[in-house]
């Protein structure tokens, strides 16, 4: 990796620290001897946003070391896992897990934000009594009936 020069963005090779920062990354050595690096926004994001969630991870598996009950308070930035069993609860760390990894490898936040997302989701639908009762209660014989096939007619 080259190393830039204050100087250098004034110049010719402003566009080459542009290109090099737009591919991977690229360093600019101030004048105070500082070295400052840019990078794509896509890819800090990703790579800031990983960050957080693996700290968050830290700290849930820290607490579910202790306990299989965890307080929303226990768990942080990741309270809503204390909507779910412990089952589910360690389902959505293996896919959040899987999630971090995709988001540094690819320098991609999308993987981490749609599962993220859709984890958040479901434990809204599972902080509400009733449907709850809906997605995690057996069904019975009553609640299923016999249906016949849809039939053309000629109100088309």
């Amino acid at each position: 990796m080259t190393m830039y020069q204050v100087s250098d963005l004034a110049g010719a090779r402003r566009r080459e620290f542009l290109d090099e920062a737009k591919q991977s990354l690229a360093s600019l050595r101030d004048t105070d001897g500082s070295v400052l690096v840019m990078l794509a926004a896509q890819r800090m994001a990703a790579l800031t946003e990983a960050a957080a969630v693996i700290t968050q991870l830290f700290t849930v598996e820290g607490v579910l070391a202790r306990t299989q009950t965890p307080t929303p308070v226990q768990l942080g930035g990741l309270a809503w896992l204390s909507e779910f069993d412990p089952d589910d609860r360690a389902e959505a760390l293996d896919e959040l897990r899987n999630a971090v990894v995709l988001t540094v490898t690819s320098e991609d936040p999308t993987p981490l934000r749609e599962t993220l997302h859709a984890w958040v989701t479901t434990a809204a639908v599972m902080r509400d009594p009733l449907r709850r009762a809906v997605h995690t209660g057996g069904g019975n014989e009553s609640d299923y009936v016999e249906v016949t096939e849809p039939q053309t007619s000629g109100d088309v």
